[in-house]
């Protein structure tokens, strides 16, 4: 769902934004970066479980490839 919204946003932070995300506009910014900050929380969720493998889980893992 996509909601039209109006906010006060600091434009100098959306332009360094747009420039590290590879983005254009305001929008395609705003979008991405609440993306990747999703995504950063999944990543972090990810390597607490990987700290709490044991050996055999990783090997297994690792080897799930072959």
């Amino acid at each position: 769902m996509v909601t039209k919204t109006a906010l006060n946003i600091d434009k100098e932070k959306v332009r360094r934004a747009a420039e590290v995300l590879g983005t254009k506009g305001t929008t395609a910014t705003i979008d991405a970066a609440l993306t990747e900050i999703i995504v950063r929380e999944g990543r972090a969720r990810l390597l607490d479980r990987m700290r709490t493998l044991t050996d055999e889980e990783a090997g297994a893992i690792l080897h799930s490839w072959d």
